[in-house]
């Protein structure tokens, strides 16, 4: 929000200086980001009247012009602008003029000589969408300095504003805030006109016979609908109000479009106004069919849903109720009759609607955060007789108007949220200072926000104002008396210990959004049934996150076009699919698996680098029993991947990224990912016991091993780990075989096995043994034998 100080003081009768104003609106929460003159700085800029216009003698598109600047003699100056007329009131730099970008001096342009420039708004710094050289108001003196005629160094606040201070954005809502601050007198604006014609409820018809009418099903998403009909149209911007416009922010359209964004500017109420003569058939405001079309006037048509509120003709929609407007139906500057709108729409009723479409409109900004319900017909009217048009026929339509909440404020509990005691007849003052209705009720107070503050609703709501009035810096400060214990857990030690691990192994935590890009969910979790977000921040985040890669993608994604070659990235965070909201952790990398050194030039990271990885974090939970499976992921490479099992249940997948999506994500070489669910693997399962370290030597004995094709290197181990076998201690392969000298559909497996006995030494014999029940039980699931 841009607020100019010659502006602010239509509404606020104030002797303090700007940067005062500018320290006390930043202190009542309404910050100043930049403070910045109404133009740059240029000098040497007169205005002067355009007395004769005639062609170069030598440049078709050159013409010269004779110029009073109020000196004794006029100027000739040599011009190329089409806008170029007698009696123009323009603005002449004369030599010796400093502009923005350059100095003006005497110059001979194709033998003619050319005494100064006929400046643009764009070549002073000043563009307000106008084409041409600066054309000035009639009544502009002659002679006087530009930049003080125009009032250029009028500073210029911009407001970073809450999202729920939706009051602020209006000149008249600074202005009020700060007179209830203390910073000057509230001048008030002449609203009074009444209108001649009364509210009716659901329908109503202008004079002229055009129907109103608000559709029963969006009674409570517009309040009021007024439809003024004007008898002209204005012709041209005064330059004092076509300066205030260019310095809120907005650039100049069509006169009566630019009336309109002035009001909306000033006093915070969005109006729209219509070709009157394209209007068919009456206006209804009603909810959009779904799949309806609306021409919008930033070119684009728009497909709308159901859930958008629309004012429609009898041949569809002409505008998105609070946000924009329909080609069919705009004005311009052929527009002979204009129909003019002031209404009030709930914020609910259009929050998250223009972000939805990629739109973001200055009337939208102020409907979503709540506008003054009472201003529409009001402000509408006293447009009009600003603008020197006069309302020949009009109707205001009633929808259900909101009610004002009775808030009770409980002096107890302003102390104790403050932190200290407020003078409790100092309250009062303070409330009705911001317009609020006050009324005592007991030792406490019955308050009634003011129509134009949306966002009081809670005790809490008041409290915050009599803390931002009081001033935060007048509020104590000091350090809680409480004794603050971190809540430790099982759990949180071992996502403590996940992280450190990770992290001594290469790797580097980051936080990603929990929001993500539908297509992108469905491409890695295709089916995942995701909460879709009612009022996303862009069309990239409309979904709740089924997984955690895609952000660990886009991450690796941005550092890897940075020139980071070696990139390990993981994140531990919240999943919601499926109506369940769990913890994963994920993790993602690529480049070089171990750098370039002195021992040997750089290897790419593989599959065998991820699962060793894996292997670690899982090794944090030394009782349980893990094991890998061939897995089908559509996210990952069908013959590199693998799922992690505990029993019969799935914690976790890993493997390389399917080529396909790689490639979306401009990777051209392997990319490792792995998931695992720690919601499953943090669950207690139990107390670990200690077991004693025998104190006998162990032994070691290698089989070789023919293993059918269909059978894992993971499913024999398995198999020979839960035999229950009392002396062996572990399993592991140490070689896998494919090639000549093989039966058909079998390959060759090494595999180490260790025992040990915990009471005596072990015996050769004992050892076989236990080595035959462990062949025996391996061929009872497959034809597995010994190879010769």
């Amino acid at each position: 929000m841009r607020v100019a100080l010659e502006w602010l003081r239509d509404y606020l009768d104030t002797e303090r200086t700007a940067e005062e104003l500018a320290e006390t609106l930043s202190m009542m929460g309404l910050e100043v980001e930049a403070q910045e003159a109404a133009a740059p700085a240029f000098s040497g800029v007169l205005v002067g009247q355009v007395l004769r216009v005639w062609t170069h003698p030598a440049a078709d598109k050159l013409r010269v012009a004779e110029v009073d600047v109020g000196a004794e003699a006029s100027s000739q100056i040599v011009c190329g602008a089409a806008n170029l007329r007698e009696g123009m009131i323009v603005a002449a730099a004369l030599p010796g003029a400093k502009l923005p970008n350059m100095e003006i001096a005497e110059a001979e342009l194709r033998g003619v000589r050319s005494a100064g420039m006929l400046c643009s708004a764009t070549e002073l710094g000043i563009d307000d969408g106008s084409s041409g050289i600066l054309d000035l108001d009639a009544d502009a003196p002659v002679g006087t300095d530009l930049r003080g005629y125009l009032r250029l160094d009028d500073p210029i606040f911009t407001l970073g504003l809450t999202p729920n201070r939706g009051d602020a954005f209006s000149i008249l809502g600074v202005a009020r805030d700060l007179a209830a601050r203390g910073a000057g007198r509230f001048i008030a604006p002449d609203l009074s006109s009444a209108a001649p014609w009364p509210a009716q409820a659901g329908s109503a018809q202008l004079a002229d016979g055009l129907p109103i009418r608000i559709a029963a099903d969006a009674h409570a998403a517009c309040g009021s609908y007024s439809a003024l009909r004007l008898d002209a149209v204005p012709q041209r911007l005064p330059d004092r109000w076509r300066e205030r416009l260019r310095r809120g922010g907005q650039k100049s359209i069509v006169p009566i479009v630019d009336w309109l964004n002035i009001w909306m500017l000033a006093l915070g109420q969005p109006m729209h106004a219509f070709d009157a003569e394209q209007i068919r058939g009456g206006i209804e405001v009603r909810w959009a069919h779904a799949g309806e079309i609306l021409d919008a006037l930033d070119g684009r048509d728009l497909t709308l849903n159901e859930d958008m509120l629309v004012i429609a003709d009898a041949q569809g929609p002409v505008a998105l109720a609070g946000i924009i407007g329909g080609r069919r139906t705009a004005v311009s500057t052929s527009t002979r009759k204009v129909l003019l709108e002031a209404a009030y729409f709930s914020a609910k009723a259009l929050q998250g609607r223009a972000r939805r479409l990629g739109l973001q409109t200055e009337a939208a900004q102020r409907y979503e955060r709540g506008v003054d319900f009472r201003l529409a017909l009001p402000a509408a009217l006293s447009l009009a007789a600003r603008c020197g048009v006069h309302c020949v026929a009009g109707a205001t339509v009633l929808g259900t108007q909101p009610e004002l909440p009775q808030i009770r404020l409980r002096r107890q509990r302003i102390a104790r949220i403050l932190g200290c005691e407020i003078a409790a007849e100092q309250i009062p003052l303070l409330l009705q200072a911001l317009g609020c209705g006050v009324r005592v009720q007991a030792e406490d107070w019955l308050v009634v926000p003011p129509s134009h503050r949306y966002d009081l609703r809670i005790e809490a709501d008041l409290i915050e104002e009599i803390a931002r009035l009081t001033g935060y810096e007048q509020l104590p400060s000091r350090r809680p008396h409480a004794i603050l214990r971190p809540l430790a857990s099982a759990a949180s030690g071992q996502r403590r210990a996940l992280t450190a691990l990770l992290s001594a192994r290469g790797y580097s935590e980051i936080i990603s959004y929990s929001f993500i890009a539908p297509e992108a969910q469905e491409q890695f979790y295709p089916g995942a049934e995701t909460p879709v977000l009612q009022n996303p921040i862009s069309a990239d985040m409309a979904q709740m996150r089924a997984g955690l890669w895609p952000g660990l993608l886009q991450a690796l994604n941005f550092n890897r076009n940075r020139q980071q070659e070696q990139l390990r990235l993981f994140e531990m965070g919240r999943t919601f699919a499926d109506r369940q909201q769990r913890l994963h952790l994920a993790a993602a990398m690529v480049g070089a698996g171990t750098a370039e050194s002195w021992l040997g030039k750089a290897r790419d990271s593989d599959f065998f680098d991820l699962k060793g990885d894996v292997e670690a974090l899982l090794g944090l939970w030394p009782e349980r029993t893990f094991r890998f499976a061939r897995a089908t992921d559509p996210a990952l490479h069908p013959g590199q991947s693998a799922e992690i099992f505990w029993g019969e249940q799935s914690v976790g997948r890993l493997g390389a990224l399917h080529p396909q999506i790689a490639e979306g994500y401009d990777f051209d070489e392997a990319v490792w990912v792995f998931t695992l669910d720690l919601e499953t693997l943090l669950a207690p399962a139990g107390l670990a016991r200690f077991q004693p370290l025998s104190a006998y030597p162990s032994v070691r004995r290698d089989l070789a091993l023919l293993v059918p094709e269909n059978l894992s290197a993971g499913e024999v181990l398995e198999i020979l780990l839960g035999a229950n076998s009392p002396l062996l201690q572990d399993a592991a392969v140490f070689d896998r075989y494919t090639g000549e000298n093989l039966p058909e559909a079998c390959y060759g497996l090494g595999i180490r096995l260790q025992f040990q006995e915990q009471t005596s030494t072990l015996t050769e014999g004992r050892v076989q043994e236990e080595v035959d029940r462990l062949l025996q039980a391996l061929q009872k699931v497959a034809p597995i034998v010994l190879r010769n």
